[in-house]
């Protein structure tokens, strides 16, 4: 069609009295619900729109216009109406516009558009492509809003619930089932007053125990190798000085006594102060503390510990590089021991960063200050007389070089004190508790 015959369509279409641009639109009114339904096809909606422009005067880009600006009026009621979300409404006129766009392309390349059966060619294309990114958009919406909510409840100490995956409902079922088979062993009294009962440690050992082992099996393997790496370092140290045994000691077994011991001292500090720092998941359980956290972390860490202990002891033993210990029992106990003051220095760090939250960052800087004074690569009778008192301040010095000399009938420490090592790990056990008592109340169930 010329632009000749279009100027005398529109002359003759003006000289009937009764014609207006977009005379009639509002007897055509469409279904354009259609249109916030990503599953549904926008055929339907395009039929409509044909049929509309076809029963109107549309032999001119104004009067479609007309027809156009119409539906969009139609549409946006429609939103209003039915109260739709941003996200549903801007789908929407995206829709209508892709259909409007690509039926105004044909109707100008003159395709037979009010053919039966008519579909523009790009449409299903253009259609799952707006679908496609809008999913994306409402996929963003909602990560979004969970990130914002789970924020919220963290910032405000409040639950957060949140929707079950449809098979995750079934395990949650199970869960509770078993979490109320433990409740039922509690006394009544026990269960009212939210009192910790012993029998809770058992089950959040073993719960830790499989957290560990689904988290990194590398880490429970590092608990071998650490030790090895720092034996050999320790030892290699000694033979290029030509030393083979200190006061009666050899030094592969001197080496292993230090270092084993220290990375257990240093696990535990670390794994109990993170745990009394973490534990806001675990406090909803019945009878189950921040304290109670760190102590499980302890116990792990010791239990892991004697293990290795075990198995290196055997294993060098067996090579002929590690000599067995004179008293079993004695090492053992004072191996505990060192567990022990390790325990109580992470529920200590732990309490602290409660309210300092930065207070953990240096909790490494006060690991390495107190291995140095701590006997791991040497013993207070190898240092010079005048030095000896800057070193035998830590109460960890006195525990290792006791540690030795149970190990070793031929090493009677000197200038370790018993006393002084037990009172001292009184005092600070002390001081921990004191600590997580002031901080407990900061800490709230997540």
């Amino acid at each position: 069609m010329s632009n000749e015959d279009r100027i005398k369509g529109w002359r003759s279409r003006r000289k009937e009295s009764t014609y207006a641009v977009g005379t009639g639109v509002a007897a055509w009114r469409l279904d354009l619900t259609a249109l916030f339904d990503t599953d549904k096809p926008v055929a339907s909606v395009l039929k409509q729109l044909v049929a509309r422009l076809q029963g109107e005067p549309h032999g001119s880009v104004a009067a479609r216009r007309a027809v156009y600006d119409a539906l969009q009026t139609e549409l946006d009621e429609e939103i209003t109406r039915s109260g739709h979300d941003d996200l549903a409404a801007d789908f929407a006129r995206r829709r209508l516009r892709i259909i409007v766009r690509l039926l105004e392309n044909d109707i100008r390349a003159d395709v037979p558009v009010y053919e039966p059966g008519y579909v523009p060619a790009k449409l299903a294309a253009e259609d799952e492509r707006l679908g496609v990114a809008n999913e994306r958009r409402v996929q963003r919406r909602k990560t979004e809003e969970a990130q914002s909510a789970r924020r919220h409840a963290s910032r405000n100490d409040i639950a957060m619930e949140i929707e079950l995956l449809p098979e995750e409902v079934g395990d949650l079922a199970i869960l509770r089932d078993r979490m109320r088979g433990l409740h039922d062993n509690y006394r009544a009294g026990d269960t009212e007053e939210g009192r910790p009962r012993l029998r809770t440690l058992l089950p959040m050992f073993i719960y830790q125990l499989h957290v560990m082992h689904g988290e990194s099996r590398i880490a429970l393997l590092w608990s071998l190798v650490g030790p090895v790496v720092l034996l050999t370092l320790i030892s290699s140290l000694y033979f290029l000085m030509g030393t083979h045994y200190i006061l009666g000691m050899d030094v592969p077994t001197f080496s292993l006594l230090g270092a084993t011991t220290w990375i257990m001292f240093r696990q535990i500090i670390f794994r109990s102060s993170t745990g009394y720092v973490s534990a806001r998941a675990m406090l909803n359980f019945q009878g189950v503390t921040p304290l109670m956290c760190a102590l499980v972390q302890a116990m792990i860490y010791v239990t892991v510990y004697l293990v290795v202990f075990g198995v290196l002891i055997t294993a060098g033993h067996a090579l002929d590089l590690i000599s067995l210990p004179d008293n079993v029992s004695a090492f053992v106990l004072f191996v505990v021991l060192m567990g022990v003051g390790g325990a109580a220095m992470g529920v200590l760090f732990g309490a602290l960063a409660t309210g300092w939250h930065f207070f953990l960052r240096l909790a490494p800087v006060i690991e390495r200050f107190l291995q140095i004074f701590s006997s791991v690569f040497f013993v207070s009778e190898q240092l010079p007389e005048q030095l000896r008192p800057y070193f035998l301040w830590s109460p960890f010095a006195h525990g290792m070089q006791l540690l030795r000399s149970v190990y070793f009938t031929n090493y009677p420490s000197q200038n370790a004190s018993l006393s002084y090592f037990l009172t001292a790990l009184v005092f600070l056990a002390v001081i921990a508790l004191s600590a997580e008592r002031l901080a407990r109340s900061q800490i709230q169930p997540m």
